[in-house]
């Protein structure tokens, strides 16, 4: 079997580069491992408007569930800061019919999907990959990596694998769990979620999405003392687990004949752990390389190199500031942290903070947070819970 662009891995990132490329009349097939796009279920599944636009996909009331307005931040301690906005500024979606989504729209450019096909490994040619080995082996001039976080594959072109940042994540259903209408809830705390946070996000009538991301501890035991404590409750659905990815992108995304894109890439928000919107607006950039290198019938890592001079140009900046954002918060303990929520409270800042957050952007973060670091109130709270020396060193993680 032949195919121009072989792309493995049927998640978003990779099905977003098939439906550029198939749009473009290139010869695309897709190999997923799963039986069904869309399993396991991954994800809050929680989109910005503004990221599904930049990546191309029209709403559709088969995968959406909510609107989101806002959301409520808690300090370790259950101090809560409520950010409310003007608009809806993202939506709760069904992350495997979302996924399906995407698979009918590469399928209907032209793109063809294969199921249930597990690679594991590459096809060499001259040093150059060449196609894929698995169950059935396909040449292909050259093949866009989107196996997710494992890296195994990547690994063995002698890319780098995401390193550190990788987290536990697990995700379940909770019925009979109330939450405010278009409001999300967000969790800090070393003993709840070290590295992240936990979250309870609407997904029904009385009932939440609840799950968090952690670095140490039983992420299934955590959880089951999240929704506990949350909602007095001790059962829930069964829960989604996968590697949540905060520790930026990696230090190379191609090689000869290969891309890498999505989490295999590190293209997701460090802040967040959140991959579809950022990692899509890669996977495009990814199939614009693609397809120059078919015209030019060039797969070389010389060539190919254009990707990773693109995605650093348009998006560098802003893994860089989330980054510096996640490597600061992670630097906080519980005392400190619970200290700055006070300080926002007392400081009446909060009402800044949601202009800020209003006015801002959920995916491309770093003008947020320069505002929000350079902000007068925002620096003498910073200053008066952290000490100048803590506040100095957070400011050149940003050069400010």
């Amino acid at each position: 079997m032949r195919t121009e662009v072989a792309v493995v891995g049927g998640g978003p990132a990779g099905l977003i580069a098939a439906r550029e490329l198939a749009s473009k009349g290139v010869q695309v097939k897709v190999f997923e491992e799963h039986p069904e796009i869309g399993t396991p279920n991954h994800c809050a599944g929680i989109l910005s408007v503004e990221g599904l636009k930049r990546i191309g996909v029209e709403l559709d009331l088969k995968f959406l569930r909510h609107e989101i307005n806002g959301g409520t931040a808690f300090a370790p301690d259950g101090t809560g800061i409520r950010i409310t906005g003007s608009r809806t500024r993202a939506y709760i979606v069904d992350r495997a019919i979302f996924d399906r989504h995407l698979a009918e729209t590469a399928r209907d450019a032209g793109a063809e999907i294969e199921r249930n096909h597990r690679i594991l490994d590459f096809i060499y040619e001259d040093g150059r990959v060449a196609g894929i080995r698995g169950d059935l082996d396909v040449e292909a001039s050259m093949v866009i990596d989107a196996e997710g976080a494992s890296g195994v594959l990547a690994r063995k072109a002698g890319l780098p694998r995401p390193g550190g940042g990788v987290l536990a994540g697990i995700n379940a259903n909770v019925t009979d769990a109330q939450l405010e209408p278009g409001m999300v809830e967000v969790w800090f705390g070393e003993g709840l979620a070290d590295g992240l946070f936990a979250w309870a996000v609407p997904a029904g009538e009385d009932e939440a999405r609840c799950g968090l991301a952690t670095g140490k501890g039983d992420a299934l035991e955590l959880l089951r003392g999240f929704i506990k404590n949350r909602f007095g409750l001790t059962e829930f659905g069964e829960p989604a687990r996968w590697p949540v990815l905060t520790g930026g992108p990696v230090d190379k995304t191609h090689g000869d004949g290969l891309l890498l894109v999505g989490d295999v890439a590190g293209h997701t928000k460090p802040t967040t752990g959140g991959g579809v919107i950022l990692g899509g607006m890669c996977a495009m950039m990814a199939a614009e390389t693609a397809i120059q290198a078919l015209e030019e019938e060039d797969y070389s890592a010389g060539f190919l190199g254009r990707y990773d001079e693109r995605w650093r140009e348009a998006l560098g900046g802003e893994f860089s500031s989330m980054l510096g954002m996640r490597r600061f918060l992670n630097s906080l303990p519980d005392p400190r942290m619970n200290r700055i929520f006070a300080s926002v409270k007392s400081a009446g800042l909060e009402a800044t903070l949601e202009t800020f957050i209003d006015e801002g952007d959920m995916d491309l973060q770093s003008g947020v947070l320069r505002k929000a670091l350079t902000h007068p109130g925002m620096l003498r709270v910073m200053a008066s819970s952290l000490g100048r020396l803590a506040l100095g060193e957070l400011n050149s993680l940003f050069n400010l």
